[in-house]
């Protein structure tokens, strides 16, 4: 049964990442890890780490910023690589925030399926733009479609595998099964044991 988040007709706004999810990432899954140099960077990419965070910015900005951090980060990676380096700050972020704490804490509770199964409203909670399709194949596999996608669909596949392993997943897989730029579609296949 496949189970829908998000609405294309609204797509015609703004695409905005709220800032609790940028907080997560940026200042507390990856602060120690983020210099002086890097900080210009992002700034004058329109993420000013030194300033209270705004309630929200552009996908463009996010993407943008996530990509200068990654090459700075991860210079020796192919970006599908570095993305999904980036990627796996955000769970740990995230969790240290008091939203973030709390909806790991329930993850924990519920487990592996049920978390699959809040995932659309999980991540519909971290944007307003993204249209999110689940579908149980069976108890304990799913295939997740998100559009649109990052570019590099490595950074959510890190992400995921991140929630489902706090939620207890054991012998976890997360593919990448299908990731189409032009569309901007990407389709996880998500499975454990």
């Amino acid at each position: 049964m496949p189970y829908r988040i998000g609405d294309s007709s609204k797509a015609g706004g703004e695409q905005l990442v709220f800032g609790p999810t940028l907080e997560g990432l940026f200042i507390r899954g990856l602060d120690a890890k983020i210099d002086a140099a890097l900080k210009e960077k992002l700034a004058a990419a329109g993420l000013n780490l030194s300033q209270p965070l705004l309630p929200a910015y552009s996908r463009a900005i996010v993407n943008t910023c996530i990509s200068i951090t990654a090459q700075a980060l991860y210079p020796g990676l192919p970006a599908e690589k570095s993305w999904y380096q980036i990627g796996k700050h955000v769970t740990p972020g995230v969790g240290a925030t008091m939203m973030g704490a709390a909806v790991l804490a329930l993850v924990r509770l519920v487990g592996p399926r049920r978390s699959m199964l809040r995932m659309p409203r999980t991540f519909s909670g971290t944007n307003n733009y993204m249209q999110v399709e689940l579908r149980e194949l069976a108890s304990t596999t799913f295939e997740l479609d998100l559009k649109p996608s990052n570019d590099q669909p490595s950074y959510m596949q890190a992400v995921i595998e991140d929630i489902l392993t706090h939620a207890g997943a054991d012998h976890l897989t997360v593919t990448i099964k299908h990731h189409d730029k032009e569309s901007a579609l990407a389709t996880y296949l998500i499975s454990w044991r």
